[in-house]
């Protein structure tokens, strides 16, 4: 943990420099790349932030013992359902989302029924019938 703690810290710094680097030489003017390197900067800085926060509660990792074993790291990772067809259906309705902001609000509106709907029936998926906890 404390590795991805540094690699994202990293991360955040040198796209923040970038970006001004970049903004220098374009003068500000160019919409895209500057905003979205600032984007990834604060991305690399949320990531720094919670991976520092929750190594406060967890203390040391498996990962971080440099004499640790794969082995050591063996366990379970949660509760997975392979047989759920959740996600596929999640999946397609929004591609239909992030296909109706390219073309027009009504289609994003539309594309938003499904998508409530298929996150809904994957997050509950584990609360029902023989799964239920």
């Amino acid at each position: 943990m404390k590795t991805n703690i540094g690699i994202f810290a990293m991360l955040g710094v040198f796209c923040l420099v970038v970006a001004f680097i970049y903004g220098f030489v374009t003068g500000f003017t160019e919409l895209a790349g500057f905003p979205l390197l600032l984007l990834t900067a604060g991305l690399g800085f949320m990531l720094w932030w919670y991976l520092r926060s929750t190594d406060k509660h967890h203390g040391a990792m498996d990962g971080d013992n440099p004499e640790g074993e794969i082995a050591d790291m063996a366990g379970n990772y949660g509760e997975f359902y392979p047989w759920s067809w959740w996600p596929l259906g999640l999946g397609a309705s929004l591609a239909f989302l992030f296909f109706g902001i390219a073309i027009d609000w009504w289609v994003f509106l539309i594309a938003c029924i499904p998508a409530v709907f298929f996150i809904t029936g994957w997050v509950m998926e584990g609360n029902r019938k023989t799964y239920a906890h």
